[in-house]
């Protein structure tokens, strides 16, 4: 009788006891997004879908409708085998899948529409962008958490995209409201909460995209020319921060690196994340992204992506000699380590185990910790007696995150039109005599498949501001501009005419709620941008190779990515990275440096100086010779209170450094004496 999985031994004895084609079929999906089953050894398959910002019902209803597809026609007689699928393709196109699972096309020899309908009213979390505004990794954690026990309960076992830490290189890379930030240093700060809070949960977490997946024009065949200081010190510390924190799954990237495509890269798969940084758990591909299976898994990727596809050439690989039935044994063995600690092995949560009100305790939570006040003149927080005039569709549709694999269709997500309305007295579109402050709302979409083409907002929402300020001007009241976006807009026109500026990025479906409480000053605004703005597109480090022709592509800037760049060019920069105001103010006290073993703590008094309580991020850097982050804190304080905040410094990470800085953002320090 064959071994059965059950714990780590067992999987010795397993390997010692499969054939080789069965092998080959556990390294490879079985369909869009699950795992191939092995009944015989009692290997379960897995779920694995996105994502990072909530439940993902459209891949789920793909997976559905694949499943209904392969079960009609096996019961029509005619059995659906991995060998249709020769050269590796999904089973069904994806945007195909997409409009079957959303009722818009019939299903291949179906005859019938395929339709899931939602089990929960499950919500959306911020994405990675936001999550970065926070600079907080405890309301991080609890966003992972609660969306990790969502999952569970949803039958998820790994939960992709968890988190994306895929550096900010340009504004107007059209996934960059996934990654966390411009900064290697935020990013390894943060990301890991998120991992910690997923697997809490219950789920593995899953890190992407390993490495330097920056655009999306070209992904698929791309070949960026980075050079490996470059990638050490900017593109592969969040990755390797979230291995250290334990997440177990990491998914190569589409895209090559210096001549090879990452899931097919040795160097980054095998020498990098396991022999230096030690990692366990195992590797996959993007979706279609190892575009050689036998290559792939003798670098280092454990699963391939989606199914089905054809086992043959591993097997004949095998046989020929070309790759050593060993890779295929340590794919085997990475993979099963990490199936035992999912819920496919040790027990789903159920539904009546989640409860919705967790999850949207920990979106506002964030929400509130990540709305970023850029610009006030005093007209904030509103009164709650002020009468407001709202201005742009998402005043009333608030964009909670983006298009893509990052999409999640809920119920729950809240505009700050509707929330304001409980509050106070709002009208839509047009302003009355008697208005006091007009909010308009304008955006810029991101998504995955289309980088943005400017950083201009939409034509809608352009005329939307500028009937917003010309009512503005012609009431003489102020005029208050909400950015639901993406990423960087231009703001140098109209700057001008705003008396506040606030900045939501997509802040998961307690945006518009959070954004309402902060408006009317129940909420004190503590968020600090993760990225900069810059003056205009000309001016960023990266204008003149970014996109590039889709097939090479140079990183020319080398480490000089965000602020790194700015702070040479400070009449570029519109808000620097760490910028963020209050309602309250604050004030440094003394500060001291002292080494303690391997680390160097520095501390200062923070006090409160304002009326109210809010919360300040107190941030360390090193000065020279090129100025970086290197420790932060966020600390929160009752108005008149003062505390001391410390922050440990790995003197390793201080290699090179001359001085350090302190203050509240990139621009604003004073050196270390």
């Amino acid at each position: 009788m064959p071994v059965r999985l059950k714990d780590s031994e067992s999987i010795e004895a397993i390997i010692s006891e499969m054939t080789l084609e069965e092998k080959a079929a556990l390294v490879i999906g079985a369909s869009p997004f699950r795992t191939k089953p092995l009944e015989k050894y009692g290997i379960p398959a897995l779920v694995v879908m996105d994502g990072g910002t909530g439940y993902n019902s459209i891949q789920a209803e793909q997976e559905h409708a694949f499943r209904a597809y392969c079960k009609r026609r096996i019961s029509a007689g005619i059995p659906v085998s991995e060998d249709e699928f020769p050269e590796g393709d999904e089973c069904l196109d994806t945007n195909k899948l997409s409009l079957l699972a959303r009722g818009a096309v019939q299903a291949p020899d179906l005859g019938e529409m395929i339709a899931v309908r939602p089990v929960l009213p499950l919500g959306c979390y911020p994405p990675g962008m936001f999550l970065g505004a926070t600079w907080n990794p405890e309301v991080i954690e609890r966003c992972g958490k609660a969306l990790g026990r969502e999952a569970n309960a949803c039958g998820i076992d790994i939960l992709l995209g968890t988190p994306n830490v895929n550096i900010h290189r340009d504004p107007l890379g059209g996934r960059i409201f996934e990654g966390y930030s411009e900064d290697p240093c935020l990013v390894s700060k943060l990301a890991p909460a998120f991992v910690k809070g997923i697997m809490e949960g219950g789920v593995v977490a899953n890190v992407k995209h390993f490495a330097a997946n920056n655009q999306e024009k070209g992904r698929r065949g791309i070949n960026e020319h980075i050079e490996e200081e470059t990638l050490r010190e900017i593109y592969f510390p969040g990755f390797k921060a979230c291995v250290e924190a334990g997440c177990a799954t990491v998914m190569a990237a589409y895209n090559s690196i210096n001549g090879s495509a990452c899931a097919m890269n040795k160097w980054l798969l095998t020498d990098v994340l396991r022999g230096e940084w030690g990692f366990e758990g195992f590797v996959m591909s993007d979706w279609g992204g190892a575009y050689d299976e036998v290559e792939a898994i003798a670098a280092g990727c454990d699963l391939i992506m989606p199914g089905p596809r054809t086992t043959a050439p591993l097997v004949t690989a095998v046989r020929e000699g070309v790759l050593p039935e060993s890779k295929l044994d340590d794919a085997i063995r990475n993979y099963l380590k990490v199936l035992l600690m999912t819920p496919a092995v040790k027990g789903h949560l159920t539904l009546e185990d989640i409860d919705p009100e967790e999850g949207k305790r920990a979106a506002y939570d964030a929400a509130c910790e990540g709305i970023t006040l850029l610009k006030n003149d005093g007209v904030l927080p509103l009164a709650e007696g002020n009468k407001i005039a709202f201005y742009g569709r998402h005043s009333r549709e608030m964009i909670a995150s983006g298009e893509g694999s990052a999409e999640v269709i809920t119920s729950l997500n809240t505009n700050v039109y509707d929330c304001a309305a409980k509050i106070t007295d709002v009208t839509f579109g047009e302003a009355c005599e008697d208005t006091d402050v007009i909010v308009v709302t304008v955006s810029a979409q991101g998504q995955e498949f289309y980088d943005r083409e400017s950083m201009a907002m939409p034509e809608e929402d352009r005329i939307a501001l500028e009937e917003a300020t010309a009512e503005s001007k012609s009431l003489g009241v102020p005029l208050v501009v909400l950015m639901n976006i993406s990423g960087p807009i231009d703001i140098v026109d109209w700057e001008p005419d705003a008396s506040a500026i606030v900045c939501e990025f997509f802040p998961g479906m307690q945006g518009g709620a959070a954004m309402a409480d902060i408006l009317f000053g129940r909420v004190n605004p503590s968020g600090k941008l993760p990225l900069t703005f810059p003056k205009s597109y000309d001016v960023t480090p990266t204008k003149d190779n970014f996109g590039g022709d889709g097939i090479e592509l140079t990183y020319a800037e080398g480490i000089n990515v965000g602020y790194r760049y700015y702070d040479k060019h400070p009449e570029d920069v519109m808000y620097p990275f760490g910028y963020g105001l209050s309602y309250t103010t604050f004030e440094f006290g003394e500060v001291s440096a002292k080494s303690e073993g391997d680390n160097i703590r520095v501390s200062v008094d923070v006090t409160n100086t304002g009326s109210r309580a809010g919360s300040e991020t107190v941030q360390v850097y090193a000065a020279e010779p090129i100025k970086a982050l290197k420790g932060f804190a966020k600390v929160k304080l009752a108005a008149g209170e003062s505390k001391t905040v410390t922050i440990s410094i790995n003197i390793a990470d201080l290699a090179g450094t001359g001085s350090l800085a302190i203050g509240t953002s990139s621009v604003d320090l004073q050196p270390l004496a």
